[in-house]
């Protein structure tokens, strides 16, 4: 192995995916695997299992309990925690005046709440190893602005400062707190939506400068790099992955 490759090398490290059964999530999960991590995963509508490759459990990332629950599980079978991973995710398109309080709860809840509670459920066993790598899904939507997705754009531009406020924090043990900024990715969550309308979906493409949507592959390569020695400098950092998205349009 050369020493690039030993740099991203995961081998003995424990990582814990939330939100790791489908799209980005799982692509992550496959990639720090491949890297010689074990890894554990939990989502809502998980079917639980111990054995194979990768522990999966199931619980809602919203709910304290749950999220406690399942990182002592983690910590019982596989020992530690080396790397989280917050990917859960939901968004609900609908104008401001017709998004409800329960909409603004239900995004927030998963979306913000859920990173909240599974960066301090995690951060003890971090600091008792004096390292430890956080890596939270943002969107390049924490900075652009989106129609009709205003209580989703608030969520992860809530998520991009929480990771700056929590690399401050925390980096005095060891721990680096960064985040993955998304752009436009085709995923089980926005598939129907760009299938809806392929114009609209040929629109979207004219417009990145790498001339295609992004895939959950594109995005797990920058975690893996986040959860690697790699990165051990880098802290409080949002890697917009996004194929030019977030530069501009000056098509006028």
């Amino acid at each position: 192995m050369d020493a690039l490759a030993g740099n991203l090398d995961l081998t003995g490290r424990v990582a814990f995916v939330i939100g790791g059964t489908r799209g980005i999530g799982e692509a992550i999960v496959r990639r720090l695997a491949e890297a010689g991590a074990r890894v554990a995963t939990m989502a809502r509508t998980a079917d639980e299992k111990a054995g194979g490759d990768v522990v999966v459990l199931a619980g809602d990332v919203s709910l304290k309990a749950d999220v406690d629950r399942a990182v002592a599980r983690v910590v019982g079978r596989l020992g530690t925690i080396d790397v989280l991973v917050n990917c859960a995710g939901v968004v609900r398109r609908k104008p401001v005046l017709e998004t409800t309080e329960e909409d603004w709860d239900f995004i927030h809840d998963v979306n913000v709440k859920g990173v909240f509670l599974a960066c301090r459920a995690v951060a003890p066993v971090m600091r008792k190893a004096g390292r430890g790598r956080i890596v939270n899904i943002t969107s390049a939507a924490a900075e652009l602005a989106l129609m009709n997705r205003a209580a989703y754009c608030a969520s992860k531009a809530a998520v991009m400062q929480l990771t700056r406020c929590l690399a401050l924090e925390w980096g005095p043990y060891g721990i680096t707190v960064n985040a993955v900024g998304p752009g436009i990715t085709e995923t089980p969550l926005t598939r129907g939506y760009l299938e809806a309308d392929p114009v609209r979906r040929q629109k979207m493409i004219d417009k990145l400068p790498l001339g295609r949507l992004g895939g959950p592959g594109d995005m797990a390569g920058a975690v893996l790099f986040l959860a690697s020695d790699l990165a051990g400098y880098v802290t409080g950092q949002t890697i917009y992955v996004d194929g030019g998205w977030g530069i501009g349009d000056y098509d006028w």
